[in-house]
C-alpha cells in the first residue's frame, strides 16, 4: 500500500521557492561564472539580499544545491536512456551525448566540481559535499551493471565492468576541462563526435545481436 505524505503549506512555498533561487542563480552565473554575488542572485531571484540567506546561508552552499539538482537530474536521465529499448551501444552514444550536454549547459560549475569532488581540496571536510559524491557514485554503480550486462551479451569489450564506468566518466571530464581551458562553443560541437568515435572504437565489439538483424 502506497502511503501519500501530504505537504505542509510551508514545505510547498519553500520547495517553489528555493527553485526559484536556483533558476535565477542559474541565470546569473551563465553570463557572470562563479563571480556571481549572492546580491545579483537575490536581485534575479526577486528577493531582498536577507531573504536569500534565509534559504542558502552562503554562495557556496547555494552552488552545492546546483551541483544536487544537477547531479539528480544527470541520474534521472541516465536511467531514462539506459531503460529504452535500444541496443547497448547506441544507449552508450546516448548516454555520451547526455553528458556533454550538460557539460556545455552547466559548464560554470565544472570548475567547482573539479576542484571539490576530482581533486578533493578541503580533506579536512570530507562530508562537506557528501551528496554530490553519493550521486557520482550513483551514476558509476548504473553504468557498472550497464557495462557488465552489455559484455554479457557480448556488445562490450570484457573487462571489469566498474572500470570501464569510471572510463566514460574520466573520458567525460577530459571534455570539461577542455571546455573549462576555454574551447569555444564550435570546438565543443567537434568534442562530441570525437568522443563517441573513440568510445566506439575502444568500448563496442558489436552493433547488434543477430535476433536484431533485419530481414533482408
Amino acid at each position: 500500500m502506497v502511503i501519500m505524505v501530504r505537504k505542509t503549506k510551508k514545505e510547498v512555498v519553500t520547495a517553489f521557492r528555493t527553485r526559484e533561487i536556483l533558476n535565477a542563480a542559474r541565470r546569473v552565473m551563465e553570463h557572470r561564472g562563479l563571480e556571481a554575488t549572492m546580491e545579483e542572485i537575490a536581485a534575479a531571484a526577486g528577493l531582498a539580499k536577507g531573504t536569500l540567506y534565509l534559504y542558502f546561508p552562503g554562495k557556496e552552499e547555494l552552488v552545492q544545491a546546483l551541483m544536487s539538482q544537477v547531479g539528480e537530474n544527470m541520474i534521472s536521465d541516465t536511467e531514462a536512456i539506459l531503460n529504452t529499448h535500444e541496443t547497448p551501444p547506441e544507449k552508450l552514444r546516448q548516454v555520451v551525448a547526455m553528458l556533454v550536454g550538460y557539460l556545455e549547459r552547466e559548464g560554470f560549475l565544472f570548475p567547482v566540481y573539479a576542484r571539490e569532488i576530482v581533486v578533493g581540496e578541503r580533506p579536512a571536510r570530507p562530508d562537506h559535499w557528501r551528496v554530490i559524491r553519493e550521486l557520482e557514485e550513483k551514476f558509476i554503480i548504473l553504468l557498472t551493471h550497464f557495462f557488465a550486462e552489455g559484455a554479457a551479451q557480448g556488445y562490450f569489450t570484457s573487462g571489469d565492468s566498474r572500470l570501464l564506468a569510471f572510463m566514460i566518466q574520466g573520458l567525460a571530464r577530459a571534455v570539461g576541462y577542455y571546455q573549462m581551458k576555454g574551447a569555444s562553443r564550435d570546438e565543443m560541437q567537434e568534442a562530441l563526435p570525437l568522443l563517441v568515435n573513440v568510445i566506439s572504437q575502444g568500448f563496442i565489439l558489436k552493433e547488434t545481436s543477430l535476433g536484431e538483424v533485419a530481414s533482408p
